[in-house]
């Protein structure tokens, strides 16, 4: 696994109105390898000068603090799992449980691939962080193309009667749990046998999700395409 700024097509993203991006990539790669390694915030510039071979005062050239360099870190972050949202859903057929799958999907691969940026947003979020309006409207798009998904299969009679906000939680607690079994490498003590089953992913999406669904859903989510990333 990599906390690499790669996208899904493997290109780097770079953000625009900096100078030496690369350098400004490469200092938030260091901090989501630290946060991999090191599962906590607790850690110095310092440290981040080293991995990225500069040094601290060229950090401050590029962020006014440690907590300014975490809250454009998570704004890479979501940017960046944008990028495979985007893709998966590209891939995904036209019925709204295809796309619930195919962002499902995406999320697992994002955290997978990139478990320090997944580790920060998830579950380190500083003030700092959910005060900065560019993060919290990541976040408010994120909630809300979910929410008209869920909407939009209560309506077409996908779901079976259910409140919108359960479905939801549902639907993210299930992405986030099977998230944190590959980021926490809990997989081989809860599930030992299945660490190399290659459809585990999909598996434990269909089961769930299909505990919500209609006949009618049941029948969209045999017809919906794969794990778009395999």
């Amino acid at each position: 696994m990599t906390d690499g700024l790669k996208t899904p097509t493997g290109r780097i993203r770079k953000k625009t109105g900096y100078h030496h991006g690369n350098l400004r990539n490469s200092i938030i790669e260091a901090v989501t390898r630290l946060i991999s390694e090191s599962r906590s915030l607790d850690f110095q510039l310092k440290e981040v000068a080293k991995l990225v071979g500069t040094s601290t005062p060229a950090i401050y050239r590029h962020f006014e603090s440690k907590q300014d360099l975490l809250v454009e870190t998570a704004i890479a972050g979501y940017d960046l799992q944008l990028s495979y949202r985007a893709y998966a859903v590209e891939q995904a057929g036209r019925s709204p449980i295809s796309r619930i799958m195919a962002i499902g999907y995406a999320y697992i691969h994002f955290a997978r691939s990139h478990p320090g940026f997944f580790l920060l947003l998830k579950s380190m979020e500083t003030e700092e962080i959910l005060s900065s309006e560019r993060y919290q409207a990541q976040r408010d798009e994120t909630v809300q193309q979910m929410h008209n998904l869920v909407t939009e299969c209560i309506a077409e009679g996908y779901f079976l009667d259910i409140d919108p906000g359960v479905a939801m939680a549902s639907i993210q607690a299930t992405g986030f749990g099977v998230a944190n079994l590959y980021v926490g490498n809990q997989l081989v003590w809860v599930a030992p046998a299945a660490v190399g089953n290659e459809n585990l992913v999909s598996e434990l999406f269909k089961l769930h999700i299909g505990s919500l669904l209609s006949a009618k859903g049941k029948k969209a989510l045999e017809d919906a395409k794969g794990d778009p990333f395999k």
